[in-house]
């Protein structure tokens, strides 16, 4: 089965060489040639000329409105966008009679080549049927309605991630100012709800193996995206800024 990647930077990269390892005939396409070089894929020199379940991993809501033209039996949006660049992207292609998903993935490079990563596929199903052989071999899918859906649910998730990144990095700072050492910290969120939150990412943060994969551009980027499309639909910034239920008071 052919399988095409557009944008082929750390994440499209991994996504071509799990496709390969699954037994996929792979294209690539990537504007910076050199993005191309040492993986295991087909070069394709235009977008026109994607084959197959075409999947769309360019950087940015900017990025994504250049993309025109895509060959291809069904696209995938896979990469991280606003709301309203997903919602244009989906008119524009649909409308060629085009079949679109989206399929942000939750996870890294990492998780992407051992497929452990998250889908969220969002689209109609007759759509995802179309796509399931390859979805089958990459991970776990998480299934949505809508495009739209599925785009909110990762910045959504981003969002959440990044905001606790932050306040995991007070509550070391906060610790180490009065002579709190990082382990007893750890020790102490190891005993309680936040175990899994120290497992994973405490060590990551204090002594890190590798340089990150997902940056602060990176963050800055998808809290922007959902603030913005928080924004755009007039959603409320605070759960708080509701009323509270009985249950939920103090």
């Amino acid at each position: 089965m052919d399988v095409t990647v557009i944008g082929t930077g750390r994440m499209g990269g991994a996504l071509v060489r799990r496709l390969v390892s699954q037994g996929f005939n792979v294209y690539a396409w990537n504007r910076t040639k050199d993005r191309l070089r040492g993986l295991p894929a087909k070069p394709i020199d235009d977008v026109s000329q994607a084959r197959g379940l075409t999947f769309i991993f360019v950087s940015d809501d900017e990025a994504l409105s250049t993309v025109r033209g895509v060959g291809g039996e069904l696209i995938v949006l896979s990469g991280t966008y606003s709301i309203n660049a997903v919602t244009a992207f989906n008119i524009r292609f649909t409308g060629m009679g085009i079949g679109l998903l989206a399929a942000p993935v939750v996870g890294g490079p990492a998780d992407i080549e051992g497929g452990t990563a998250i889908y969220l596929v969002g689209g109609p199903e007759n759509a995802y049927q179309r796509a399931r052989e390859v979805f089958d071999r990459l991970g776990v899918v998480i299934r949505l309605p809508t495009v739209e859906s599925a785009m909110a649910l990762k910045l959504a998730y981003n969002a959440f991630l990044i905001g606790s990144m932050a306040l995991l990095g007070e509550y070391v700072a906060l610790g180490r100012t009065f002579g709190v050492n990082d382990e007893a910290l750890k020790d102490l969120l190891m005993k309680t709800a936040f175990k899994g939150v120290a497992e994973r990412y405490m060590d990551r943060m204090l002594k890190p193996k590798s340089p990150p994969s997902f940056t602060l551009a990176l963050a800055a980027k998808d809290m922007h995206y959902a603030v913005k499309s928080a924004g755009d639909t007039k959603t409320p910034p605070s759960l708080f800024h509701q009323p509270l239920s009985p249950s939920m008071s103090y």
